[in-house]
């Protein structure tokens, strides 16, 4: 009985992992435009599909900039860090070391917060208005105002709730 049961619930399993794609298309209120998410960072392209030549399809960045930590950056942070404290204290004693020295890499992040990036972490909601559009970190609980626009100067992303912690 427990191994039919078993197998009645395998396919509700193999279907459990929803939205976990990279990079997420959104419609708009206007045909010819979409939004392009990437589910694990936050940023945002704005595309818009031609009818005729090539130069009427474009992508603009909306939001380039990372809603969330880049640990290969933070990587590099800490190994600069402690190489350079290395090199300028060649004749330091172990003790010296342990006490003086930056962390390593695995003892710095160890003791960081990061908010590591995740596919499926990002999504987008429309609102009532058809340029604005809600970027929501599902594991954090941080939103965000979403403005698309063709006009570049009217394009933006702002934070606009944080979640008391």
């Amino acid at each position: 009985m427990n191994k039919l049961l078993f197998l009645f619930m395998l396919p509700a399993l193999g279907f459990s992992q929803e939205d976990i794609e990279r990079y997420k298309i959104y419609p708009t209120e206007n045909i010819y435009t979409s939004l392009k998410l990437d589910t694990a960072t936050g940023r945002i392209w704005q595309l818009q599909i031609g009818l005729g030549d090539d130069v009427d399809r474009v992508a603009s960045v909306l939001s380039d900039e990372w809603l969330v930590d880049n640990k290969d950056e933070w990587i590099e942070i800490f190994k600069s860090r402690r190489e350079t404290w290395l090199k300028d204290n060649p004749n330091a004693t172990q003790e010296e070391i342990e006490n003086n020295a930056p962390p390593t890499v695995e003892d710095a992040l160890k003791g960081t917060n990061l908010m590591l990036p995740q596919n499926g972490r990002f999504k987008l909601y429309p609102t009532d208005n058809m340029y604005n559009f809600i970027l929501q970190d599902v594991i954090d609980g941080y939103s965000y105002q979403v403005q698309r626009n063709n006009d570049e100067d009217k394009r933006f992303i702002d934070m606009f709730f944080e979640p008391s912690l």
